[in-house]
């Protein structure tokens, strides 16, 4: 079992983050600010997190891996709600926290 966790990213949205060093999109469309979170799944919940949130989206995708022990490292914590986890804070987009970036391809 991983004990990465995932966030699926708009290609473009993750890219433009990297000039400012972290990436603070909470899920399509939403800012972590204004949910309060970063959404985040397991690598069992990749393929239904796709379907039903960017199922109808034509622009590239990323899965980011993420080191959870990392983020906590930096401070940020992730809790878990309903089996899922909630990454509570911008993402640092640092080798020591991001573990790969994979194009989806769908």
């Amino acid at each position: 079992m991983s004990d990465l966790i995932h966030h699926i990213a708009i290609q473009d949205d993750w890219e433009m983050s990297r000039g400012f060093g972290e990436y603070s999109v909470a899920t399509r469309g939403v800012h972590v600010d204004d949910a309060g979170f970063i959404h985040a799944t397991t690598a069992d919940g990749l393929d239904a997190v796709i379907a039903a949130r960017y199922g109808d989206l034509t622009l590239p995708l990323l899965d980011v891996a993420i080191r959870p022990e990392a983020l906590a490292a930096e401070g940020i914590g992730v809790e878990w709600v309903d089996g899922r986890p909630r990454i509570l804070g911008a993402l640092p987009m640092t080798s020591a926290v991001v573990a790969s970036e994979t194009p989806i391809t769908r």
